[in-house]
């Protein structure tokens, strides 16, 4: 992982926890998890490798974010309310101030060792990020089987299943919005969930279901409980992408999926 990557987000996690406490503490709403991360990424923008584009549809970069900021959750400092939003703790408001600096902030995240403020090494910056924000690299646009030898487990925890549900449930040989229906299988070189189903020409309504009931899904435009999605389809054999880090769903039309 490059250093610039790395030093990035040392500064959107920061950027997290100062958004959040910026906030008014005695408010009862929350701050939307799009409006956070939108934040984020103006104060500190995209570059390089960061900007490109995944197979899901989302970059590198805001992927990173995304798998970074369970660690937020993990230390207690932030809480992810899925229907209400992002807050900060006040053990994260004490960690904005115990922790100045971004990289101190990362390394005590990860439970390394602070380095000194006046000189912090750029090595046990690096260390102290890798695991929060490493995104395996795959062959682009590779999406068949893969070998199952030297796989790392996935950098961002993943459901049990994901199914799709929709209006096409009897061409997937499924009940209509059978939140456990036709299956996706996860690809775990890319951390996609993949399914490629064969429809006829028409227009279809879907959304994700997770772990086989409609406890957790997602909708248009990612969000939770949210509407349909839409697709006008020309015929023939389609491919749905799920990427758990973004909520996003994403179709191909590849008949190698």
């Amino acid at each position: 992982m490059g250093s610039d990557t790395v030093e990035n987000t040392a500064l959107r996690l920061r950027s997290v926890l100062e958004i959040l406490a910026a906030e008014d503490p005695s408010a009862t709403g929350k701050v939307s998890r799009a409006k956070v991360l939108g934040t984020v990424l103006e104060r500190v923008p995209l570059a390089g490798r960061e900007a490109e584009t995944l197979a899901s549809g989302t970059t590198r970069g805001e992927r990173a974010l995304v798998n970074a900021t369970t660690k937020l959750v993990k230390a207690g400092w932030i809480l992810k309310e899925a229907r209400s939003g992002w807050s900060i703790t006040p053990a994260g408001r004490q960690a904005l101030k115990d922790f100045p600096e971004p990289a101190h902030l990362s390394a005590a995240l990860n439970g390394k060792p602070v380095p000194e403020a006046e000189s912090p090494a750029e090595e046990v910056v690096e260390e102290a990020l890798r695991d929060a924000v490493a995104v395996p690299a795959a062959p682009a646009e590779q999406h068949g089987a893969h070998p199952e030898t030297d796989i790392p487990e996935p950098s961002f925890p993943q459901p049990a299943s994901v199914a799709l549900a929709g209006d096409f449930g009897a061409a997937l040989g499924t009940e209509d919005w059978d939140p456990a229906g036709a299956q996706f299988a996860f690809d775990r070189h890319d951390e996609l969930w993949k399914l490629t189903v064969d429809l006829s020409e028409g227009t279809y309504r879907y959304k994700v279901a997770l772990n086989g009931s409609w406890d957790e899904n997602y909708g248009f435009d990612a969000h939770r409980d949210g509407g349909n999605i839409e697709i006008r389809h020309a015929g023939g054999p389609l491919t749905f992408l799920y990427d758990h880090a973004t909520h996003h769903v994403v179709t191909k039309p590849e008949v190698n999926a």
